[in-house]
C-alpha cells in the first residue's frame, strides 16, 4: 500500500524539478578560495528576497536581473559587511561564480568578484533561444 502512495509522489516531485530546466536558465554558485587571488568563499544566501535552499548553488534563475544576497565570515579576521545585495544581470546559459576578494586576509573590507562561464548542456538543448554573450 505504501509503495502506491509513494510513487505519485516520486513522479510529482520529479516533474517539478524538470520543470526548472524547460527553458534557458543561469546559475549562481559559490567560487573557489585562492589565497594567490585573495580570494574566499561565500555563502549565497537568498536570490530576490527568498532564502536559497543550499548556500552553495541557487536554483535555476530565470535570465535577466536579480538580487543576490552573500553572506561572509572567517575566523581569520573581522570583515564587513558580514551580508551584502549583489545585483546581478544574470546571462542565459551561464553559470555565475562568486567569492569574497580581499586585500589583506584580516579583514576588514571585502568585495565581491563574479566569474562567468558557460553552461555547455544548457547552450545545447536552448541554443535557437539563447543569445551568445559579449
Amino acid at each position: 500500500m505504501r509503495a502506491i502512495i509513494l510513487v505519485p509522489v516520486f513522479v510529482l516531485g520529479h516533474a517539478a524539478a524538470a520543470g526548472l530546466y524547460d527553458q534557458p536558465y543561469a546559475l549562481v554558485e559559490r567560487g573557489d578560495a585562492s589565497e594567490t587571488r585573495n580570494e574566499a568563499r561565500v555563502a549565497v544566501t537568498k536570490v530576490d528576497g527568498r532564502s536559497t535552499r543550499d548556500p552553495r548553488t541557487t536554483d535555476p534563475l530565470p535570465p535577466g536581473k536579480h538580487v543576490v544576497t552573500l553572506h561572509f565570515e572567517t575566523a581569520r579576521g573581522a570583515f564587513r559587511p558580514e551580508y551584502l545585495d549583489l545585483e546581478m544581470d544574470l546571462a542565459a546559459c551561464t553559470r555565475h561564480r562568486v567569492v569574497a576578494s580581499y586585500e589583506n586576509r584580516m579583514g576588514p573590507d571585502w568585495k565581491p568578484r563574479v566569474y562567468a562561464e558557460r553552461i555547455p548542456e544548457c547552450e545545447r538543448k536552448f541554443s535557437k533561444e539563447v543569445v551568445p554573450a559579449k
